[in-house]
């Protein structure tokens, strides 16, 4: 009868070790987890930014061309040409 309860008694202590264990792995591999999720949620964030400044950069750069286009610029050049004959 005092082998069964000290093998009851070891078998419950190692059940308590495996479940310790396992508890703290899972918590290391969740921690992990939001680490890496942060980070790839990061580098799309700087992705986004940069792409966001790229459309805006080529959107001005449209705008500039509208009001003062190589054909605008020409057309001013005509226009002080003939005003100063």
């Amino acid at each position: 009868m005092a082998i069964q309860i000290m093998l009851a008694a070891g078998l419950l202590a190692a059940l308590f070790v495996i479940f310790l264990v396992i508890s703290k792995s899972t918590g290391l591999i969740d921690n992990s987890l939001y680490k890496l999720e942060y980070m790839i949620r990061r580098e799309c964030d700087i992705k986004l930014e940069a792409l966001e400044g790229k459309y805006r950069l080529k959107a001005a750069n449209k705008r500039f061309d509208e009001l003062y286009g190589k054909k605008k610029i020409e057309e001013d050049l005509q226009k002080a040409t003939d005003s100063n004959e």
